[in-house]
């Protein structure tokens, strides 16, 4: 009986082989008879051209235009990579300098402001961006930031939207933004600052005016704002309490008086006019810069100021670290960076070109989601968890959220440690551009570094 079964087994198996076999000869006849009359229709070779002229971005943006009439809105920034950090390197020291061992502490410790009366000073140079409670994020996800920063030693920010009091509870550290809006702006609020930001725009949107639709003006945010809910709410494309450099002087004189002398900071976008900009911010005594790349991220905002607006983080960098060291300025007046910046690398070298402390946003939403994607995705995108008007956003845990940021930035700040014990430095303060090398002639010219010689 046994023989029998094995010679029915293979009889079956050589039967199924053979089927499938003639299954496959089949759909291979018909694989190329498809393949042939596509190939011989108009249709397939206009789906290529376009395929290879556009993106599929560009395509689905463009019907979204078609459908509404309406400016496109994108969230996350552009996604140009305009130049490339990885064409600056850091320099490793063997036998011509002295690596740090493993159990010397590499000190990480910054201060912002150090000629106002009452600087800040941070753990670790890095600080999660601008992101305001109801114009973007969750109230849950606003605290979740607080916590995080308060449990790494840096600082919290209002952004462009109201005071959220849990949050500054939680905090250890927090700026508020002094916005173009109406709101944030009593005494009262601006007394708890541990540093004031004039907002005078972003990277991504630049100095354009933003209008707050008043379907997110529920009842409890416009009590926050103390707007009127339902009605939309408008950030203007200029600070409404300045007009000259008269105004700007008394603007930052008095913010230093309410507040009894925190650093006054101001932020900016990228632009060619870098210069003259900075010409008339520094006349007013500020005491910290914040500079804001073209490729910084955004809640969501035309895709045309994104793109095609603003100078890269990079470029605006160098010329204001330029800019800075021409006025004999260095030292007086803090430089923070962002604007596309991702990675402990991209950060390190920031601070290697000249700024005093980096900050980030879009890496930041997605590691503060991290595991509790699941609760929003497939239908909703990763950070669908955390915005303000996400099916979702009871669902988020702020302590998980903070717990994750957290590690984020312990990450990042052991592989900047490590990076500066091969480099020889003690400090993350200590490291700068004679630590970078350019693997371009056109980045060493930018960056004023060394380029690499190839003999």
């Amino acid at each position: 009986m046994t023989g029998y079964f094995w010679i029915g087994l293979g009889g079956i198996l050589l039967g199924a082989g053979m089927a499938a076999l003639s299954l496959l000869i089949i759909l291979k006849a018909k694989f190329r008879q498809s393949v042939s009359a596509l190939i011989k229709k108009p249709a397939f070779i206009e789906m290529l051209t376009l395929l290879n002229k556009l993106t599929w971005r560009d395509y689905f943006e463009s019907n979204l235009r078609a459908d509404t009439g309406k400016a496109s809105q994108r969230p996350f920034g552009t996604n140009i990579h305009f130049l490339k950090w990885d064409q600056l390197q850091l320099n490793p020291v063997f036998l011509s300098g002295k690596p740090l061992a493993y159990d010397i502490p590499v000190q990480t410790e910054v201060t912002l402001g150090p000629k106002a009366q009452k600087p800040l000073t941070l753990k670790v140079p890095l600080l999660v961006s601008a992101m305001a409670y109801g114009n973007a994020i969750s109230f849950k996800a606003k605290i979740a930031l607080a916590k995080a920063s308060a449990l790494t030693g840096t600082a919290d920010n209002t952004g462009g939207g109201p005071l959220v009091d849990e949050a500054r509870a939680v905090a250890d550290k927090y700026i508020i933004q002094f916005n173009k809006g109406y709101w944030s702006k009593s005494d009262k609020i601006l007394s708890q600052a541990d540093m004031i930001e004039i907002a005078l725009g972003h990277g991504a949107y630049d100095s354009a005016p933003v209008r707050i639709s008043g379907q997110k003006v529920t009842a409890g945010y416009a009590k926050r704002l103390g707007a009127i809910p339902g009605l939309d709410v408008v950030l203007e494309s200029r600070i409404p309490e300045v007009e000259d450099l008269a105004d700007w002087k008394n603007l930052i004189a008095t913010l230093k008086e309410v507040t009894g002398g925190v650093p006054i900071a101001v932020k900016f976008g990228g632009t060619h006019y870098i210069e003259a900009e900075l010409d008339f911010i520094t006349q007013g005594g500020i005491d910290v810069i914040v500079l804001d790349g073209a490729e910084a991220g955004t809640h969501a905002c035309p895709t045309l100021l994104q793109d095609d607006v603003g100078l890269p983080t990079l470029p605006a960098l160098c010329r204001t670290v330029q800019y800075l060291e021409s006025r004999n300025l260095t030292g007086q007046i803090s430089l923070l960076v962002g604007g596309g910046l991702f990675t402990p690398g991209d950060f390190l070298k920031c601070l290697a070109l000249g700024a005093d402390a980096v900050y980030f946003g879009t890496i930041a939403a997605l590691v503060m989601s991290h595991t509790q994607v699941t609760k929003a995705t497939p239908w909703e995108p990763p950070t669908g968890i955390i915005y303000y008007g996400a099916k979702e956003k009871q669902e988020y845990d702020p302590d998980l959220g903070a717990k994750h940021l957290y590690n984020f930035f312990e990450s990042c700040i052991q592989e900047m440690q490590q990076a500066a014990r091969s480099l020889g430095k003690q400090d993350l303060r200590d490291i700068n551009k004679n630590d970078l090398v350019a693997l371009d002639p056109e980045y060493a010219r930018m960056a004023g570094v060394q380029y690499m010689k190839s003999i």
